[in-house]
């Protein structure tokens, strides 16, 4: 056994003692900021003035008209609707294998509800290997962050194509993450980045074209975007500084989610805007300015918190922005906490340890019939060896 437990002992105890002091800091922190909510309300020209000076690289939420500690009940489920769901997976360049490429599988599903017809599904692999895709201008190999935008781009494409397909009915297009690629930290330079959100923004567009409703969900989220947003509006005005913002004060280790957790299952929150430059310069120009809100789609007993990204036009949207919610529920009661065919497309897109390694063996078959001979490294054998057959490729 390589992992020695017992030199951790002491790590573990100090672990609890830290989760048990920090949960009497948010249990103390909830009701104020919970009363904060209720105070703000309808956000008014204080607020806003506030928000303005915090400055664009504040990470907080801009509230809409909305108040923003109202709470939407459960609309009415439509009796004919098309909800469809998109999830991806993808297989990194691995220098150390029998050849160099990367994989991007697509799962979606059409699940046509009312029509007593049965889900339709597809997997849709696709494998990238000549030097275009491979290589940088520079010479340096892809980065993972191009082929997670790629996958995800993808994903987009995919839901347009079935609702364009889909079409008998009003659709609803899924996806398991939220609606903003944040990729300005960790690409390169400005010129791939440019380059992904202008692939991901068209397939936004086509989706936009066909009418149907779009939304992406996020399960236990971790965000504190409206947290941001109660500890700026606990500030006076003077008091807004770079320094006051880095941190959340008396919020601190508090989430969006542990303040929205009074919602009754069922209820949605009001909607915010995310406040994101990447959403404020790259979204909003092209009409898909990204909204959130906080939705239980659990049952009595049995919470279960989302958050829910859409684009403007459907947050703008009275009709979509119902369907978003009812279905969300609708499709979370199947699978106790979260939308089934979230779940259905993530089975369709996982790319498993056993499926790789055939996918392998058929790629040493190929190059060897070309009188190739491909091999692994070492290192790679070796893990090969040590390595659960239980791991995927997610």
């Amino acid at each position: 056994m390589a992992l020695e437990l017992n030199q951790l002992t002491e790590a573990v105890q100090a672990l609890s003692a830290n989760a048990a002091q920090r949960l009497v800091e948010l249990e103390a922190a909830l009701p104020l900021a919970r009363r904060r909510l209720a105070e703000i309300g309808v956000a008014d020209d204080a607020l806003w003035d506030k928000i303005r000076k915090a400055g664009k690289r504040w990470p907080g939420a801009f509230p809409t008209e909305e108040a923003v500690d109202a709470r939407f009940p459960l609309p009415p489920h439509p009796a004919r609707v098309n909800i469809l769901a998109a999830d991806g997976s993808q297989i990194y360049p691995d220098r150390h294998g029998v050849a160099l490429y990367y994989l991007i599988n697509i799962g979606s599903i059409a699940f046509r509800h009312g029509s007593g017809e049965a889900p339709r599904v597809a997997s849709r692999p696709a494998v990238f290997f000549d030097d275009a895709h491979l290589y940088e201008e520079d010479g340096g190999q892809i980065a993972s962050v191009k082929i997670d935008a790629e996958r995800d781009t993808r994903e987009l494409g995919e839901l347009a194509r079935l609702a364009q397909i889909e079409n008998d009915a009003p659709a609803l297009a899924l996806l398991d993450n939220g609606l903003l690629l944040y990729i300005t930290l960790q690409a390169p330079n400005q010129r791939m980045i440019d380059e992904l959100l202008d692939g991901y923004l068209s397939e936004l567009d086509r989706l936009r074209e066909t009418g149907a409703a779009v939304a992406g969900v996020v399960d236990r989220p971790r965000a504190a975007n409206v947290v941001r947003l109660l500890r700026l509006a606990g500030l006076p005005l003077a008091q807004i500084t770079d320094e006051t913002l880095s941190d959340l004060g008396p919020f601190t280790h508090l989430t969006d989610g542990l303040v929205f957790g009074l919602l009754a299952p069922g209820e949605r929150s009001a909607l915010f805007i995310n406040a994101s430059p990447a959403n404020q310069d790259n979204y909003r120009p092209r009409g898909h300015t990204i909204y959130f809100f906080y939705l239980n789609a659990g049952r009595p007993g049995k919470d279960a918190l989302l958050r829910v990204e859409v684009p403007e036009w459907v947050a703008r949207d009275p009709a979509r922005l119902d369907l978003v919610h009812a279905a969300l529920v609708e499709q979370s009661r199947v699978t106790d906490g979260f939308p089934y065919v979230l779940m259905r497309a993530h089975e369709l897109a996982v790319v498993t340890v056993g499926e790789r390694r055939e996918f392998e063996q058929m790629v040493t078959g190929a190059l060897i019939r070309r009188g190739l001979s491909p091999s692994v490294s070492q290192k790679a054998q070796g893990k090969a060896w040590t390595g659960s057959g239980k791991r995927r490729y997610p």
